[in-house]
């Protein structure tokens, strides 16, 4: 099993479960970036429904010569507030345009995450989105 599956596995993907948070995140980059592929993966170390960590995978010509952090910077931009922060805690992007992807398909493995100050528990207010 690959990372990218393994990860899917381990994240419930397939799962019943389907909140808010990741329905606005697919939605959003859906309607800005018209990705030719698109993999959100709730990523939340508790409780799926706390939606606080997620990891976006995103195939678009919109990347199309922009460096890798104009790429992450266009994503993150989606979803963040008025002062640069994001909406909920944690925001993982692979962000690839379609013949990047099509030379090197590899998603790098998630970092551990520590919990500080991640809110775990807490359940990420929808209505801020």
């Amino acid at each position: 099993m690959g990372f990218w599956e393994a990860s899917r596995a381990f994240a419930g993907v397939g799962s019943a479960f389907r909140g808010p948070v990741q329905e606005h995140i697919e939605a959003t980059i859906r309607a800005e970036l018209m990705p030719e592929q698109l993999e959100v993966v709730n990523e939340s170390h508790g409780r799926q429904s706390d939606e606080s960590h997620f990891h976006v995978r995103v195939v678009s010509e919109a990347f199309e010569g922009l460096s890798p952090l104009a790429r992450h910077r266009k994503v993150s931009r989606l979803f963040t507030d008025e002062d640069g922060a994001l909406k909920f805690h944690s925001l993982r992007i692979t962000a690839q345009t379609p013949s990047g992807w099509a030379r090197d398909s590899v998603v790098p493995s998630a970092p551990r995450c520590t919990g500080k100050g991640d809110g775990r528990g807490k359940v990420t207010d929808t209505s801020s989105l």
